[in-house]
């Protein structure tokens, strides 16, 4: 199934389909879409859906077959995991046209993932394979930091990050050493029969990552980290407990797509306040399987092969209105609390931060920040451990900031 929204419109409707299939994996690039369908055939679109045009020439390919569309500035790729092959795809760009489908010397129906950027493209294909000439030829990473099912999530400047189970890795030197960046995504979820079980989604979002951690039953936790991944906090202010999907970022505001057909589609702009935007959808409608995003419409495929468009409030801010416009440290949430808490500040200019937790003595508890950070809206936990990640005492605390010339302090309290 697949959605569009307008901002400017802010109303759900029906959007055409290709001529081949309806739309089941879909991919923005300003205001151009690529999509494939069930019938493993890639369209593009100038139009905001109202009409497609074949990428390109025909695939030879396996209907109810499309498991992978990715793009760069150079090329689309294109994966089908079903018949006897070939699986993968290549159509580069020459001289702004799209030039014709080509296998990919690599072959292998077991590619399942690939992000990439200007110069680098990885796919799970034998392990982690690299390529820097548009997939003409591969390298294995030699030394994958687990054995057994590899996910791709995301490629930065900085990091590779890839997931086994609920373990999340990075790694900044093509694989040459991994780090577990795990942290509390496996624990800080639900209580029994529940245990976390995957990562099914992740974004960069400014400064910040987002991920969506799987707990069974439905049910999952979005977290962020401001430090690519060092640490991670929950997001507790998200509104319902459903598993997310997708997670995208477009103009500072962050969109997240949930499995439900109960929730549906969310957006924020301060990872505090959420805003529903599913009103209308029917509920086999409101479960999210990708989000996509130009420069004007959010697009939604789901569960069902149906094409239609909701109702979306427009949103009248800009990117620049939606950063900070002062320095602020707001009140810990919860409070009283046991025995985590979590602190939320602004940060209108890159400086310098440190976040320091005292106690009734106005003796140092916890350094919880001291480094330089970004601009932005920033959130992090406390454990209600010291320094020496010992268990602290019930009691009341105080938190202060100082951000450049900006220090500011609160109190708390913490039950036992």
């Amino acid at each position: 199934m697949f959605y569009f929204v307008s901002f400017s419109q802010g109303q759900w409707q029906e959007i055409n389909q290709p001529t081949i299939g309806t739309v089941s994996i879909i991919l923005a690039d300003g205001n151009k879409l690529l999509a494939a369908t069930n019938q493993a055939q890639v369209f593009t679109s100038v139009d905001q859906a109202n009409s497609w045009q074949l990428l390109a020439d025909t695939l030879n390919t396996q209907p109810y077959a499309s498991d992978l569309l990715f793009f760069n500035d150079d090329a689309v790729f294109f994966t089908q995991n079903i018949g006897i092959g070939p699986y993968n795809y290549i159509c580069p760009v020459v001289s702004s046209t799209w030039w014709s489908w080509q296998e990919l010397p690599h072959q292998s129906s077991a590619l399942t993932s690939m992000v990439g950027n200007d110069t680098l493209i990885f796919t799970i294909l034998n392990g982690i394979s690299i390529s820097s000439d548009m997939g003409q030829n591969w390298s294995t990473i030699p030394d994958p930091p687990f054995i057994g099912y590899i996910q791709l999530h995301l490629i930065t400047n900085d990091y590779l990050y890839v997931s086994h189970g609920c373990q999340v890795f990075r790694t900044a030197d093509l694989g040459q050493t991994w780090e577990n960046i795990t942290g509390i995504l496996d624990d800080e979820g639900f209580s029994s029969p529940y245990n976390c079980s995957t990562v099914l989604a992740m974004a960069a979002h400014g400064n910040q990552l987002i991920i969506s951690m799987y707990w069974g039953g439905g049910l999952g936790k979005l977290f962020v980290s401001g430090d690519y991944g060092t640490s991670w906090t929950v997001l507790n202010e998200f509104p319902v407990d459903h598993s997310v999907n997708a997670i995208i970022s477009k103009n500072n505001v962050l969109y997240v797509g949930t499995a439900s057909t109960i929730s549906g589609v969310y957006y924020t702009t301060d990872l505090i306040s959420w805003t529903d935007i599913s009103t209308g959808l029917e509920s086999y409608d409101r479960s999210v399987s990708q989000l996509a995003a130009t420069d004007e419409y959010l697009y939604k495929t789901g569960s069902t092969i149906n094409s239609h468009q909701i109702p979306l409030p427009e949103l009248n801010t800009t990117w620049d209105s939606l950063l900070p416009l002062e320095f602020s440290l707001y009140q810990n949430y919860p409070n009283p609390f046991n025995p985590t808490t979590i602190f939320r500040y602004d940060l209108p200019k890159n400086t310098n931060v440190k976040l320091t937790i005292y106690d009734l003595m106005g003796k140092i508890v916890k350094n919880l920040v001291s480094d330089q950070q970004n601009s932005g809206y920033k959130l992090i936990q406390w454990n209600s451990t010291n320094n020496k990640d010992q268990p602290v005492s019930a009691g009341m605390y105080f938190y202060t900031i100082q951000a450049g010339e900006f220090r500011e302090t609160r109190k708390m309290i913490l039950l036992k």
